[in-house]
C-alpha cells in the first residue's frame, strides 16, 4: 500500500471513528465473558480484559452467550441452556434456534431460570430491570414437523419480562422476523415483525399506545439498533433484486422514518453503532468493514483481519474484538481500528462465544 494511501486511511478512521484522538477514548477496564470451543472445555469462562484473572464462572457444557449476554450493570450474564430438568419443557417446546433463558450472577453463584418456555434472542434495557425476548412458544403450529425441521418458520413475537417481578407481557403480534431493542432512554423500543413476504420497522412506546411503521421499502426489514443518541435507527434491508436474487445492506434512517440512506456497498447481515454514533460496524461473509454514520465514507478491514466472525466494538471504543480460526482453533483477537495490531486474547481457552460486560468506571 502505497504512503499516500495510508495517509488517508488514517486520516479517515480520526475523522470518523471513536478512539482515534486520546479525547474521544473512555477509559476503563471491562471483563470478558467467553463459552470455549474445544471438546473437554466446557462452561462460561470469565476474565479481565487483560486476560488476567481468568475463572469458570458455571461448569454448564450446553451454555450460549450472546453479544447481549451482560446486564448494563455489569452483575448479570443471561445465557441459553439447557440442563437435566429442562427435558419437559424442551420436548413440550421444539422450535428450532429456542433456548431456554437462565441468569447468573458474573461474581459467581447458581444459575436461575427466568422462564418455563424457550426464546430465540434477548436483550437488557439500560437500566437493567427489564428484559426484551423473541419466542414462539404461543404459536399453536410451534411443533408441527416442517417447524420442528425447520421446513417453515414459526409465528413469533416479541416480548417484555420484568425482572424484579417476574411478569412479562406481549408487546407485538405474531409474525415473522421479529427482532427488537431499546431506545438509549428505556422508554421506547425498535421492533421488526411481518410476514413470509416480507417485515418492517416499527418504533413504539413500552405501553403499545403509540406504535408508529418507519420503514417503506419492500423486503425484509429487520435488526433494528438505535443511535447512541436515539435519533437514529440502523437496520438490515434484503430486498428481491433482479440479477442477484436478493441483496442485503446496511441502512440508516431517522428514528421517525426519515432521511434513509444505505452505508456501504457489502452484503452486510449485522449492523452496530461505535459508542460516539459517529460510525458503524458492519459485517459480511467478506469480513467487517467500519463506514461513516452519514454512508459517506468506508473503509473494508476484511483483507486486514483474518476470517473474522462475531465482530464487536470494545466497550472503550479502542478496539474491534472478534472469533478467528486461522490458526486451526477458534480464538479471540482484538484489532485497532486501523486493522494495524492484531493481538491475540485468548491463551489455552477456545472460544466459541463471547459477550463483553460495560466499562467498569
Amino acid at each position: 500500500m502505497s504512503v499516500r494511501n495510508q495517509l488517508y486511511i488514517l486520516l479517515f478512521l480520526c475523522a470518523v471513528l471513536p478512539g482515534c484522538s486520546p479525547d474521544s477514548r473512555q477509559s476503563g477496564e471491562y471483563k470478558i465473558a467467553l463459552v470455549p470451543e474445544l471438546a473437554g472445555q466446557h462452561g462460561i469462562f470469565v476474565m479481565n480484559s487483560d486476560t488476567s484473572r481468568s475463572k469458570l464462572l458455571t461448569p454448564e457444557a450446553t451454555a450460549q452467550l450472546r453479544p447481549s449476554s451482560w446486564s448494563p450493570d455489569g452483575k448479570k450474564i443471561a445465557f441459553f441452556a439447557a440442563l437435566r430438568q429442562d427435558a419437559d419443557i424442551l420436548n413440550q417446546y421444539r422450535m428450532p434456534s429456542h433456548f431456554l433463558l437462565y441468569l447468573i450472577n458474573a461474581a459467581g453463584g447458581s444459575p436461575e431460570r427466568l422462564l418455563d418456555f424457550p426464546v430465540s434472542s434477548f436483550e437488557f434495557s439500560p437500566d437493567g430491570s427489564q428484559l426484551l425476548y423473541v419466542s414462539a412458544y404461543e404459536d399453536p403450529a410451534r411443533n408441527d414437523a416442517d417447524v420442528v425441521r425447520g421446513k417453515k418458520a414459526p409465528m413469533s413475537a416479541v416480548y417484555l419480562l420484568n425482572l424484579q417481578t417476574g411478569k412479562h407481557r406481549r408487546v407485538t403480534g405474531f409474525g415473522q422476523y421479529c427482532d427488537g431493542a431499546w431506545a438509549p432512554g428505556g422508554d421506547r423500543l425498535a421492533l421488526s415483525f411481518g410476514t413470509e413476504k416480507g417485515s418492517d420497522i416499527y418504533t413504539a412506546t413500552l405501553d403499545g399506545k403509540h406504535t408508529k411503521r418507519i420503514s417503506d421499502s419492500p423486503g425484509i426489514n429487520t435488526q433494528p439498533v438505535w443511535s447512541p443518541d436515539g435519533k437514529k435507527i440502523a437496520y438490515i434491508s434484503i430486498v428481491p433484486h433482479p440479477e442477484k436474487g436478493t441483496d442485503a445492506g446496511a441502512y440508516v434512517m431517522d428514528a421517525e422514518g426519515g432521511n434513509k440512506r444505505r452505508i456501504g456497498n457489502v452484503t452486510a447481515y449485522e449492523v452496530s453503532w461505535s459508542l460516539d454514533g459517529r460510525s458503524l460496524l458492519l459485517q459480511s461473509a467478506e469480513g467487517v468493514t467500519l463506514a461513516s454514520a452519514d454512508g459517506a465514507r468506508t473503509i473494508s478491514l476484511a483483507q486486514r483481519l483474518v476470517q473474522p466472525r462475531d465482530a464487536v466494538f470494545t466497550p472503550d471504543g479502542r478496539e474491534i474484538m472478534f472469533r478467528s480460526n486461522h490458526e486451526g482453533v477458534w480464538h479471540l483477537y482484538a484489532v485497532d481500528l486501523a486493522g494495524a495490531h492484531l493481538r491475540r486474547i485468548t491463551g489455552n481457552l477456545s472460544a466459541s462465544m463471547f459477550c463483553l460486560s460495560p466499562l467498569k468506571r
